[in-house]
């Protein structure tokens, strides 16, 4: 572990060690800009972005990587490659397409019988066309969108984040019953008074798979209801924009913002369990409260950037689920246990129960041609229903802006807990296990 971890540090230090150069067009945020009309009322907006991750990671028990079963190891992959295209056809009328590609590794993440980590399948990620009914105050939208419900995090932007990644459990049904965190319906955004914000969607859900078991709830296969959702958001100083759905992670000191905000996610008969041997269906209910600041604090540009958020998922009786991003293992080793979390950097993320996240950082000043740094602390604490312990997420790391969000390294650590069955009791932590990611990100 210690050869590791001094590998990857050491890495994270040459590249921190080049060059860099902190100045740019601010025009740049904007993206390709083609302008339709002379007044600039009519355009298209073409954005990418590309995150590399380069890794070390403690695997679970019995995790198989590459064929064998290390206790860690280093490797390298793309957390997210993706196009987006944003028009205004007519003053009101305006759409979004937005492509890529998320989590390909050298062991998954592809297209293809026989060529599995290969050739990723580029897909739809947002697909739909708004009309601006009465200003500012009412916007009516229809397709695969990301105007969500219950927290801010939920439509987080993944090109300004100030942690590395998001936390996942934002986006609680995620590659279940929606795409991607995306789903298919019609919604409702606008301001009122310019400070009072909401988005409010009907969907019509993915079908998913789901194996129900006695006492413990997963998804109804034969759920075909819709859900509804919102989120509701005031400001008390600047106001953000909401032309597109993507909440900013950090503003870098650019705006004064402070705001709380409150939402929800309803679909009935989405989950369902077995009760002395019969089916029974529950309910998908979630909701939020947070609030997030980003303030500069005026000495030489630096800021501080902070967010917290309580929410409440109920999926049904002790639902829990494990994810791993871009997780390193494609198994557990055959005639093995493995543990509750399953293979690879996989650990508990969604579940019935009361979930608790926030984090901080502080932007240094402006250093010139060597850009500027951004240390952060993440903390996720979340109780399970189906689950003896909390699960405790320590998070922490820095980002060095060598072109603000538009070239970007990070380095972050995190530490997960593993838990492992219990033959007469619900699942406990019985170890922890680390991870050292650097990420680097290009965004034009």
């Amino acid at each position: 572990m210690k050869k590791c971890l001094s590998i990857a540090m050491a890495t994270a230090v040459l590249a921190l060690g080049g060059d860099a150069r902190a100045d740019y067009d601010a025009d740049l945020d904007k993206g390709v800009k083609i302008d339709l009309s002379k007044d600039g009322s009519r355009f298209l907006r073409i954005l990418t972005w590309h995150q590399f991750w380069m890794r070390f990671n403690e695997h679970n028990p019995d995790s198989v990587v590459h064929g064998g079963t290390p206790d860690e190891s280093l490797d390298i992959g793309i957390r997210r490659s993706r196009m987006l295209f944003h028009g205004q056809l007519l003053r009101d009328l305006s759409m979004v397409m937005h492509i890529g590609i998320n989590n390909q590794s050298t062991v998954g993440g592809g297209f293809g019988a026989g060529d599995t980590p290969k050739k990723p399948q580029i897909f739809i990620h947002d697909a739909w066309g708004e009309y601006r009914v009465a200003g500012d105050w009412l916007s009516v939208g229809v397709g695969l969108h990301y105007w969500n419900g219950v927290s801010r995090l939920a439509s987080a932007s993944t090109i300004n984040s100030m942690t590395m990644d998001s936390p996942i459990h934002n986006w609680p049904t995620i590659d279940k019953s929606d795409q991607f965190a995306r789903q298919l319906g019609v919604y409702l955004k606008g301001k009122l008074w310019q400070r009072l914000e909401y988005r409010a969607a009907l969907n019509h859900p993915f079908a998913t798979t789901g194996e129900p078991r006695e006492g413990i709830a997963d998804y109804n296969t034969a759920s075909n209801l819709p859900a509804v959702q919102g989120y509701f958001k005031f400001d008390f100083l600047e106001p953000e924009s909401n032309q597109l759905p993507y909440y900013v992670g950090t503003y870098l000191g650019k705006k004064k913002v402070l705001n709380l905000g409150a939402g929800f996610y309803w679909h009935p008969d989405s989950m369902t369990y077995l009760e002395g041997g019969r089916k029974r269906d529950a309910d998908t209910a979630l909701f939020g409260i947070d609030t997030f600041l980003d303030l500069p604090v005026g000495w030489r540009g630096t800021a501080v950037t902070a967010y917290a958020g309580l929410v409440y998922h109920d999926f049904g009786p002790n639902y829990v689920r494990n994810i791993g991003l871009l997780n390193p293992s494609t198994g557990i080793e055959p005639g093995q246990p493995g543990s509750f979390n399953g293979p690879g950097n996989a650990v508990p993320v969604v579940g019935t129960g009361l979930a608790f996240y926030a984090h901080v950082g502080f932007l240094f000043p402006d250093m010139g041609r060597a850009g500027r740094l951004q240390p952060y602390a993440a903390l996720r604490h979340s109780r399970f229903e189906g689950l003896e312990d909390a699960v405790v997420v320590p998070e922490g790391g820095l980002n060095w802006f060598i072109a603000g969000h538009h070239a970007k390294l990070t380095l972050h650590y995190r530490s997960r807990p593993v838990f492992m069955p219990e033959p007469t009791g619900k699942p406990t932590e019985q170890s922890r296990k680390s991870e050292l990611t650097m990420q680097a990100q290009v965004f034009f």
